[in-house]
């Protein structure tokens, strides 16, 4: 699966044409007007040159020699611009998904809430607790007396809300843009849940505006995509709270990411860039393309974090470290690979959102670039996040050069050739005259151009449909 992209079946490179055969040509044609010459030579001797007897003899030599040269300059003309074609069209491709793939959005601000203190930098192997064997709580924020279920979800998104404050005024954005607000649970977000979140919303910040957009609990990380064709700020609440439904609940767990496309003040902003979709059965060769896509340089690369993967899912993205040779951080647990799973908890779809936000606050410690693996319900993303500049890859500065004409121009000569040729022998007084000399030249530079011109895209047009097959069977 992977960025799935478009790619057009190789061509073979021609090879260059060679002198030697238009050498060999030259010489056929002199060796043949030569056997024509002796055998039609009487016993009396050669004809005079001034008796124009070999003048049919040389038109005729010129013509076929022009007319073999035609045909094999065309045949490689032919089959270089297909090669041409191919590579322009690949290069252009490729920069183009490349472009599309380095569009980010910048993380002002995220804000991370465990029951477990220190939670993310324990998993990360940043802090290890000595004798810690306390079984962790079940709420966040027990100081707030707030019963199971809607409320609950009141008190986790005041607390997310509130703490971007600051970074909100740090925006700078005019009272008239839209705030978009993506919301995950583990269960799906009702009109209730928007409700509380718009009087919320209009109680912290009462200038902006807000869009709720509630995102399904199966749903992985293709909401990054959303936000990234959004162009506006947003918002990105996932948590798992206390509905009082489960009998043993999981421990609550929030994280928030406020999101922008501007530039911002600070330069080293974390960036979190678009998201790939993954076939779990082709795992290395999706992520060979992820490294390849170069979001971020591969050198830094420190942290990797993935959920919902099995046990033989887990070895293999060992190998496919191993095989690509990843920088992770060697000191980390799993040299670097964080099993969200199992540090965490089972948080299912929402540990997508979960290790976002891990990863926020890891690159703030210092921890370099990240990827994020999730895998839920069928579906499997990957997502990239650093404070790095994106590398542009070059892929037109070893593209050939436009091909040379040189079929097209043999062939216009020898249309040229012919056609004054025929004018000669139906109008021979006029084309001889002051005139006639006058209106050849200008004739002959409007049909020299306009026929090797014409021929080019008469060529170009017959190769297309080819070349359009083979990039559609490609992709």
């Amino acid at each position: 699966m992977g960025w799935s992209v478009p790619q057009a079946e190789p061509q073979q490179k021609p090879p260059a044409w060679s002198p030697w055969v238009c050498v060999f040509i030259f010489l056929t044609a002199f060796a043949l007007a030569l056997v024509w010459v002796v055998l039609d030579t009487p016993s009396t001797g050669l004809y005079p040159l001034s008796s124009g007897h070999y003048l049919p003899l040389t038109g005729f030599m010129l013509v076929g020699i022009l007319s073999c040269l035609s045909l094999y300059l065309l045949i490689w003309e032919a089959g270089a611009l297909m090669y041409y074609s191919w590579t322009h069209w690949q290069a252009n491709t490729n920069a183009a998904w490349q472009h599309w793939t380095h569009q980010h959005l910048h993380i002002v601000d995220s804000v991370n809430f465990t029951t477990h203190l220190d939670l993310y930098p324990q998993v990360a192997g940043l802090y290890r607790p000595e004798g810690d064997n306390e079984e962790s709580a079940v709420l966040l924020f027990p100081e707030d007396d707030a019963p199971p279920g809607i409320y609950r979800f009141d008190v986790i998104c005041r607390h997310i809300l509130t703490s971007f404050q600051d970074a909100i005024k740090t925006l700078n954005r005019p009272k008239q843009v839209t705030f978009r607000l993506y919301v995950q649970t583990q269960t799906e977000v009702t009109e209730t849940h928007v409700l509380y979140l718009e009087e919320l919303w209009q109680t912290l910040y009462p200038g902006y505006s807000l869009q709720v957009n509630p995102v399904r609990p199966q749903a992985s990380l293709e909401t990054v995509g959303t936000c990234l064709d959004a162009h506006t700020p947003c918002l990105v609440i996932a948590m798992q709270y206390y509905d009082g439904v489960e009998e043993k609940p999981l421990s609550e767990i929030a994280t928030g990411l406020l999101l922008s496309p501007a530039n911002l003040l600070r330069p080293n902003a974390p960036q979190l860039f678009r998201a790939m979709p993954l076939n779990l059965k082709t795992l290395p060769e999706d992520l060979l393309e992820l490294r390849d896509m170069t979001q971020q340089p591969a050198e830094s690369l420190r942290l990797l974090w993935f959920s919902g993967l099995t046990d033989t899912l887990r070895q293999k993205l060992n190998a496919v470290v191993h095989d690509l040779k990843l920088p992770l951080r060697k000191e980390a647990p799993m040299g670097g690979q964080l099993d969200f799973d199992k540090g965490c908890g089972m948080y299912g779809s929402l540990s997508g959102w979960l290790m976002i936000g891990a990863a926020a606050d890891m690159i703030t410690r210092g921890q370099g670039s990240q990827w994020v693996l999730a895998a839920a319900e069928g579906s499997a993303w990957a997502v990239v996040i650093g404070n790095k500049a994106p590398v542009q890859a070059d892929y037109h500065s070893q593209l050939p050069r436009d091909v040379y004409p040189a079929g097209c121009l043999v062939a216009s000569l020898l249309f040229n050739l012919v056609l004054f040729w025929s004018l000669g022998n139906a109008f021979p007084d006029w084309l001889f005259s002051f005139w006639g000399a006058i209106t050849l030249i200008l004739t002959l530079v409007v049909t020299m151009i306009g026929s090797a011109v014409g021929l080019r895209i008469v060529l170009n047009r017959l190769l297309e449909p080819h070349f359009i097959r083979s990039a559609q069977q490609g992709s």
